[in-house]
């Protein structure tokens, strides 16, 4: 075998070990939250410290951020950038997309009690799935977009899936907030593990979206309508979420949330099949395997 296809045998038997670990360290996060439940005899809601709050969103955060930053693997985007993009994800796009929803267009939780409501509907995808999805494109199309860094498509996917971690850590925090910090850990914690996944995914599927359209030869406006399709599908994806997980998770007077979380879990792998192969289909067009202009590659 030739040193080259042993180097890159050895990079992608590296790639996959990466991934099998971060898959194991997901689980054992939930594991270790549901042991304690069960060796502290923690059979109701407990009261979580801020501190814990952090690190029940915190955690899964930077594991998904380490498994999509290490698909970037022909061209790896600086760390520093990456993470910069994360904290706009966090501290802006979330309070923002919160701001929006309920301060400005002053949308709160659905008062039908039909599950598949037209308020439900309209709420879900029109209003926090839009809002949402562009709060996170913003984070990326404002800031490292305009930068020298951003040489490829691929970097769509890795931005935007940083953007939407940030976003999804703020969510969380904000959601266990919201709950006076009162959860079932063990819920809470795979929760946190789906959710994070589930946000990354869709700002994934506009990512892939914003990678094509910038290096693109087409005219501005199909461009644009390139990235009105993509952020149109993140959106529809983001209510289809938002919506059937409530709806899935209540029947009647009866609350299950680990239904909610099962249903939640399928449809973010689901969308995370779909991403990975959107991820494939760049890496084999990257400029940097083939030595082609970006412009030649994007537009085949």
């Amino acid at each position: 075998m030739s040193a080259p296809a042993e180097n890159r045998l050895s990079r992608i038997r590296t790639v996959v070990a990466t991934e099998v670990l971060l898959v194991l360290g997901l689980l054992a996060f939930v594991g270790l939250a549901y042991s304690i439940e069960l060796i502290g005899g923690l059979s109701s809601s407990v009261r979580l410290s801020p501190l814990t709050a952090i690190l029940l969103s915190g955690v899964p955060a930077f594991l998904w951020m380490a498994y999509f930053y290490g698909q970037d693997r022909l061209e790896p985007e600086p760390k520093h950038y990456v993470f910069g993009v994360f904290l706009i994800g966090a501290f802006i796009s979330g309070p923002l997309a919160g701001f929006v929803i309920e301060d400005v267009m002053h949308v709160g939780e659905p008062t039908s009690l039909d599950r598949f409501g037209a308020d439900r509907i309209v709420r879900a995808f029109l209003v926090v799935g839009v809002t949402q999805e562009f709060c996170k494109f913003i984070a990326v199309r404002y800031t490292i977009y305009l930068s020298q860094e951003f040489d490829e498509p691929m970097d769509g996917v890795i931005y935007m899936t940083a953007a939407g971690i940030g976003f999804a850590t703020y969510e969380n925090i904000d959601y266990f907030r919201d709950l006076d910090r009162q959860v079932l850990l063990a819920t809470a914690a795979a929760s946190a593990v789906v959710t994070t996944l589930a946000h990354a995914c869709f700002a994934g599927v506009l990512g892939y979206a914003l990678g094509r359209a910038k290096f693109s030869s087409a005219g501005p406006v199909r461009r644009a309508l390139v990235l009105l399709v993509g952020l149109l599908v993140a959106a529809a994806l983001n209510g289809q979420f938002q919506m059937l997980g409530g709806a899935v998770k209540s029947v009647g007077m009866n609350v299950n949330p680990w239904r909610g979380v099962a249903y939640a879990a399928g449809f973010a792998a689901l969308v995370f099949f779909v991403v990975s192969v959107l991820m494939r289909r760049l890496l084999e067009m990257s400029p940097f395997r083939e030595g082609e202009t970006v412009e030649e590659v994007v537009d085949e």
